[in-house]
């Protein structure tokens, strides 16, 4: 696949960022537009921006938070049993989880957002869309079936290498991939997990699979999802190893 961003994209210093307005806002976060002028070039950039604690309503869900991320055993006492300590351990480590996330996954080829810089509330990356105009979920996109075929099999590629560098979305669907430049963009990884230390790591890339087979099924593609796992990387070596680390 083609990379959609050449690796100059990125205004060069000295620069000046113009807030353009918000895209999207949601319970625990914003994201805002930015224009960044440089001496050259000027590109546009979506800051993720984390809610104050008291503002939001942080999706505790243990499934995912209960790994995220190595800490002190004061950290993961305080966070099993839910005190406000362990709610403010958990969030720092569910913000930075999600930038390194992404970091890891571009780093691997994987066609998520480019990274550009982490900040005191969230994080920067580049923005998907045309002039100021977000690019489209998947799931508001029609697709004849040739082009479905196709674009499923980019997204199994873009699965097979987020378990290369072991990691699992976690909460994959057509609503969680942008549809840009012809080309299926993965977004929203606040639920990605690590396949050697997450017990449901394989329970959640089946999920995955399925919720986005749904999709494709829809636009006419006959799937099996048992070919799907297996072409994506799923096997019980891969995930066998959970057993012998725990």
């Amino acid at each position: 696949m083609p990379a959609l961003f050449p690796e100059d994209w990125l205004a060069d210093a000295p620069y000046e960022d113009r807030e353009l307005g918000i895209l999207k806002a949601g319970k625990e976060s914003e994201v805002h537009l930015l224009a960044r002028v440089g001496q050259t070039r000027t590109c546009l950039i979506a800051e993720k921006r984390f809610k104050p604690r008291l503002q939001r309503a942080f999706r505790n869900d243990y499934l995912y938070a209960g790994v995220w991320g190595a800490g002190t055993r004061r950290e993961s006492r305080a966070i099993h049993k839910r005190t406000r300590f362990g709610q403010e351990a958990l969030e720092t480590r569910w913000m930075s989880h999600e930038w390194g996330t992404l970091v890891r996954l571009h780093d691997a080829g994987v066609t998520v957002p480019p990274p550009v810089e982490r900040t005191e509330a969230g994080y920067r990356m580049a923005f998907i869309g045309e002039d100021v105009r977000a690019a489209p979920r998947l799931s508001e996109v029609h697709l004849d079936v040739d082009a479905a075929r196709r674009v499923w099999r980019q997204v199994q590629v873009e699965i097979r290498r987020m378990l290369e560098v072991e990691i699992v979305h976690g909460d994959l669907s057509a609503f969680n991939i942008l549809w840009w430049r012809g080309c299926p963009v993965i977004i929203d990884l606040s639920q990605a997990v690590d396949v050697i230390v997450h017990p449901a790591a394989r329970e959640l890339l089946v999920r995955d699979v399925e919720r986005t087979a749904d999709y494709f099924r829809r636009q006419g593609l006959r799937i099996d999802g048992r070919a799907a796992l297996d072409t994506v990387g799923d096997s019980p070596a891969r995930f066998a190893r959970q057993v012998l680390s725990s």
